[in-house]
């Protein structure tokens, strides 16, 4: 399986375990899906584990081309790169221009856990617990 996801209020969660091309249509499609049914913007939250490699090139340019019509549907998109060190500061660095080049700066974020992804829309510190909580025992964030 190449990500787990699924959705808990109006956050779409993606954690991945190794990206492939085919995911951007198969996440399009469930969050154009879920946008549909629900009156409220949605977030989107994709994950990367300490331990999960860089994307190839053909996958980051599969994601840089899905996250214009991304949010389309949902009021922000946030990458979650967790782990500490050089490389993973690049990593986060490589998403955060990835987001710079998409025309909807200011709706796209790079942050290093789920908790400042929640922060930075606004969820306050007890709803963010309830949150991360359910998605833990779903297992759409990296386990603790």
């Amino acid at each position: 399986m190449s990500c787990k996801r699924g959705n808990i209020d109006e956050f779409y969660f993606v954690r991945w375990s190794e990206p492939e091309v085919s995911d951007a249509d198969t996440i399009l499609a469930e969050v154009r899906d879920l946008k549909g049914q629900r009156n409220d913007d949605l977030h989107y939250i994709a994950i990367v584990g300490a331990e999960l490699k860089p994307p190839s090139d053909e996958v980051r340019a599969s994601m840089k081309k899905s996250i214009d019509e991304l949010l389309t549907h949902c009021r922000s998109v946030h990458l979650v790169i967790e782990g500490r060190g050089f490389r993973r500061a690049m990593a986060r660095s490589i998403g955060t221009s990835i987001f710079l080049l998409s025309k909807n700066r200011g709706r796209t974020f790079a942050h290093d856990t789920v908790a400042a992804a929640l922060a930075e829309v606004g969820v306050d510190g007890a709803r963010a617990q309830i949150i991360l909580g359910e998605a833990a025992t779903r297992e759409l964030v990296t386990p603790a």
